[in-house]
């Protein structure tokens, strides 16, 4: 079938790029995703009522309008995803009431956005090609469908981070306010405001404040503690909220503490820069190390090659010779060991000075060693 509509295409004078199943795929996700983006830019909210009481509680609307809570509910999850998703989009700091149906009509048209191109490229396809194109369809569809939920979890983990990197900085700025006579809910506010370096953390003290004017200190600490979920927030809730049961002045015990947290900052800072070498290791081992080999073995490796080259005169292999020891005893006999001096007859030389001269002892006599005492014999006789 799709040599019939190649076939057809190369008649109508259609461009070669255009008569390739490829090409097929790219045009057909281009129409489908064409209606999805005239819908973001365009959609428009119908003022006509519904036909049922909303209720004002129910999260309403979303990137895709009414349609994000119908794709929204087309993937499954358990109460237990749910609220550990809910946890990690209020890490994330994305407090809409639509983020996570938005989330998750994002993961279904990502998922069932290539297995529809897969189906219609699998039916136009050659049957040997059939497998392959489902599996890779398959594939594609699966990591683009974890893909916001990933983009999330990111988001999380650098806000969090942030949160922890500015815990310092924040109570030095709410010690000297409160060692200034300022109350705490006052603190608070001004050092929200004042925190432009950390904006998350300034956008969750702000939150804390408004949840104590409504509420209490107390359970606004306590709601920070659980929605960050971190060892170094909960620290900071619990010291405020003894503070703030006990009536005392915490001034000190903030500067204490952010103190602490700066020397354990510094510590995690040294143990990742000794881990470091080790990290090192296996890119070295694998990058560095077989180019070092090269560089080193190269003209040695070369050298090798020529010598055993059957062309080369000097090629021991070449004649049909063997090595042996005999052959390497042979060898050093044949070398020319003799010193010519090169000295005329009659003319004086250094060389025939008596300090050039070996010493000769006689015949009988044994070396004497190194280790012996030359006037011990002498000694002795006297």
């Amino acid at each position: 079938m799709i040599q019939d509509i190649q076939a057809w295409l190369a008649d109508q004078g259609a461009p070669e790029w255009l008569q390739s199943p490829v090409a097929w795929f790219g045009v057909a996700c281009f129409l489908l995703a064409v209606p999805v983006v005239l819908r973001l830019l365009f959609s428009k909210k119908k003022d006509a009522a519904p036909e049922r009481p909303v209720d004002p509680r129910r999260p309403q609307g979303g990137v895709f309008g009414p349609l994000t809570e119908a794709l929204a509910s087309q993937i499954p999850e358990s109460e237990k995803e749910r609220v550990e998703f809910g946890q990690m989009l209020r890490q994330a700091g994305l407090y809409s009431p639509t983020a996570r149906q938005s989330i998750y009509a994002y993961r279904f048209l990502l998922m069932a956005f290539p297995l529809f191109c897969t189906g219609l490229l699998a039916i136009f396809s050659p049957p040997s090609q059939t497998w392959r194109i489902l599996i890779v369809g398959g594939v594609i569809a699966a990591l683009l469908s974890i893909a916001p939920r990933m983009w999330v979890f990111l988001r999380r983990q650098r806000r969090v981070a942030q949160i922890n990197a500015g815990l310092a900085d924040m109570l030095d700025m709410l010690g000297m306010c409160l060692g200034g006579g300022m109350p705490l809910s006052h603190s608070l506010d001004h050092v929200s405001k004042n925190l432009t370096a950390y904006p998350a953390l300034g956008e969750e003290l702000q939150i804390m404040r408004r949840q104590a004017d409504v509420g209490s200190l107390r359970m606004a600490l306590a709601d920070w503690a659980n929605r960050i979920d971190s060892p170094e927030v909960r620290q900071v809730a619990t010291l405020l909220t003894r503070g703030d049961q006990l009536g005392a002045s915490i001034s000190g015990s903030l500067l204490e503490q952010a103190d602490h947290f700066r020397t354990t900052r510094k510590s995690l800072a040294n143990l990742q820069a000794n881990r470091l070498p080790v990290f090192l290791t296996f890119p070295l081992l694998f990058c560095f190390a077989p180019a070092a080999l090269i560089v080193l073995m190269s003209p040695a490796f070369l050298q090798l090659t020529e010598f055993f080259d059957p062309d080369n005169n000097k090629n021991p292999l070449a004649n049909n010779e063997s090595f042996s020891t005999q052959r390497i005893v042979d060898t050093l006999d044949n070398l020319d060991q003799n010193i010519e001096t090169r000295v005329r007859p009659g003319e004086s030389s250094v060389l025939n000075e008596p300090r050039f001269q070996r010493p000769q002892r006689p015949q009988g006599q044994l070396p004497r060693r190194r280790s012996e005492n030359r006037y011990s014999v002498e000694s002795q006789g006297e």
